[in-house]
């Protein structure tokens, strides 16, 4: 029997394809709050700013949207869920841990974190071993965490940006 080299590139593709996976995590903290209370909403600031970072996502393909219990979060990141048809998955902040076990365990998708000042780093950290800070006035950090899988190999990269007008 007799088999054609194209076959073989074609198989060899097929499998490497299969065999490997990307999974990139999109991680902000909540957008500008309106006040000092513990749950405090948005400011008209923020809400723009939330509207910005829905833009910035835009073709990014986001299948899963995570935020904190707190309304900043949630309304950080509803207008990207409400632009791709997705509903919110709800996280306790008190539980980062488990959220990094959780997020591990996406799979080869492209997922938006929203959370905190203080959780943020944690993820990032948890997920790709790096240290990022985010100071208290500090909201239009972007950190983009990739990681690759495939042929054995895992691969990690974190990309600092920024989206939105700058912070003060």
């Amino acid at each position: 029997m007799k088999i054609s080299m194209k076959f073989i590139v074609l198989m060899s593709a097929i499998l490497l394809a299969l065999s490997s996976c990307t999974t990139r995590y999109y991680l902000v903290r909540h957008a500008e709050k309106l006040n000092g209370t513990s749950d405090s909403p948005l400011s008209q600031t923020g809400h723009a700013r939330a509207a910005v970072l829905r833009d910035t996502l835009a073709g990014k393909n986001i299948s899963q949207i995570f935020a904190s219990t707190y309304t900043r979060t949630q309304q950080t990141a509803q207008p990207t869920a409400t632009a791709n048809n997705l509903e919110l998955t709800i996280y306790r902040p008190d539980t980062t841990a488990g959220l990094i076990e959780r997020l591990k365990s996406v799979g080869s998708r492209n997922v938006l974190v929203v959370g905190h000042s203080n959780t943020i780093p944690e993820v990032v950290h948890g997920l790709c071993g790096e240290t990022v800070t985010i100071a208290d006035d500090d909201y239009d950090n972007l950190f983009i965490v990739t990681i690759k899988r495939g042929w054995g190999q895992t691969t990690k990269t974190l990309i600092k940006t920024t989206y939105g007008p700058p912070s003060p």
